[in-house]
């Protein structure tokens, strides 16, 4: 797959986390850098920066559910031990993709691209999305950066 590819891949598919009265913010990306709507621009002047990380499929390896999970509960064992602020969170194929996806993992607060690219590469995941009250998009833990998207809001 080409960096192209990734992206585009990345921008299909689905993401969500819980905010704090039950419901769960679900999004997308768009190719589009659109500023932040409310309830994230809340979320952000309230929380800091967003990082949706996971430990699934390291490198885009696709590896048995077992290992994904053990991977997972390593990876909140070690933001517990390193007092960063988190919340479950998920990635997963849009409805109506076939075959279905979803990979489970966390949403981190208040962390700069540097610190997140740190715990990115610490998992192995290719990219993580990155959102502060100017910016949304995907931060390569590898080489490319940060690649400005929009986020549209999926019902």
């Amino acid at each position: 797959m080409t960096m192209t590819d990734w992206i585009d891949l990345y921008r299909n598919s689905a993401y969500s986390f819980p905010c704090r009265d039950g419901r769960w913010h679900r999004f997308t990306l768009s190719e589009q850098p659109i500023a932040l709507t409310k309830p994230f621009t809340d979320i952000v002047a309230f929380r800091g920066t967003l990082t949706l990380i996971t430990a699934w499929n390291p490198m885009s390896e696709e590896r048995p559910l077992s290992a994904n999970e053990c991977a997972n509960a390593q990876l909140r064992n070690d933001l517990e031990a390193a007092g960063v602020e988190f919340e479950q969170a998920y990635g997963a194929s849009l409805p109506g993709v076939s075959p279905g996806w979803r990979e489970d993992g966390f949403v981190l607060f208040g962390l700069s691209q540097e610190q997140a690219t740190e715990w990115g590469q610490r998992v192995q995941q290719r990219s993580l999305v990155w959102i502060d009250a100017d910016q949304v998009g995907l931060l390569f833990c590898e080489g490319t950066g940060f690649v400005a998207c929009g986020l549209l809001e999926l019902s």
